[in-house]
């Protein structure tokens, strides 16, 4: 593994090249030492561990690939976004953000949150808010409130050096990942535009790219054209109308059926169905006798 250092700002890149079941981490070596997403290299996270270098643990937002090695630091304070530290505290409240507290699943989703991620009900100590500036000694950082992948997920931006930790706003190939039942898809949109209007030279992604410098701009509206390609795509397979089911089975959003399916169908669904609700508030779409119709000809649309 391959550290990269900004003066107190360590970059640790996760395994598998910061692909999901890991994610990107930050560590800021100054007087109070913290972690952010500490779900990055196991190795080097026991290392902090045995060695007592963590102070305090910052979550960018609740997910599970970013909170996996919480567990190794018991004496740290935790901080969290005010909107989420409910998912923390319980979790049946994590289960219920996610969408999943009545999944016909649970005993899979259990086996996976508790047991290989190592979910464990823990009380923040801090629940920041947009635009909090935490000061680690030499090193100061600002909240950046940037929800849409998950309510209370956050971007932190580090002035003096001029980086930007994206969090999960990853600028990846996939696009923007929005399947939870906090999740929003208009607000991810605002939420990526903020960010652009950051004044930064380096941005660090949670996932896959890692570090990257100079503008973004253009990577940002790749990213942001996913959205609108798989809101076409759904429009496309509304030629005739169709049931939800019919919808997620088309496997428009992963493009084709992957396993555990229970895993991925919850992603699907939730993703199709926030894209669904859109297209109706937009009057694209509506609903009749349990389908989902166009309001006009597709040639229309």
């Amino acid at each position: 593994m391959d550290e990269t250092r900004f003066g107190n700002i360590v970059f640790v890149p996760g395994t598998g090249g910061g692909r999901y079941p890991f994610c990107n981490s930050l560590y800021i070596d100054d007087q109070k030492k913290a972690i952010i997403d500490p779900a990055s290299d196991e190795t080097f996270l026991r290392k902090l561990a045995d060695e007592r270098r963590v102070d305090l643990i910052i979550n960018s937002h609740y997910h599970e690939d970013h909170i996996a090695f919480n567990y190794l630091f018991p004496e740290a304070e935790l901080y969290v976004h005010e909107d989420i530290g409910a998912c923390f505290k319980s979790y049946s409240a994590f289960l219920d953000y996610c969408g999943l507290l009545d999944s016909q699943y649970k005993a899979e989703w259990d086996d996976l949150f508790l047991n290989r991620f190592h979910f464990r009900e823990r009380a923040p100590s801090l629940e920041f808010a947009d635009g909090d500036v935490l000061i680690f000694g030499d090193t100061k950082m600002r909240v950046i409130h940037t929800p849409g992948h998950t309510a209370g997920h956050c971007s932190f931006y580090f002035p003096d050096q001029g980086i930007l930790f994206m969090g999960d706003l990853d600028l990846s190939r996939f696009g923007p990942w929005y399947g939870d039942r906090v999740s929003d898809i208009d607000e991810t949109i605002q939420s990526m535009h903020r960010l652009l209007e950051i004044p930064a030279d380096i941005y660090i992604t949670s996932h896959e790219t890692g570090i990257i410098r100079g503008d973004i701009t253009e990577l940002a509206e790749t990213y942001l054209t996913v959205i609108t390609t798989r809101g076409k795509r759904i429009l496309e397979f509304l030629e005739r109308p169709r049931t939800a089911d019919e919808i997620v089975e088309r496997w428009i959003i992963f493009r084709r059926e992957f396993q555990p399916r229970y895993f991925f169908e919850f992603a699907e669904r939730g993703m199709i169905m926030k894209h669904l609700e859109r297209l109706i508030r937009n009057g694209k779409v509506e609903t009749k006798e349990g389908k989902f119709h166009l309001t006009s000809a597709p040639d229309e649309i």
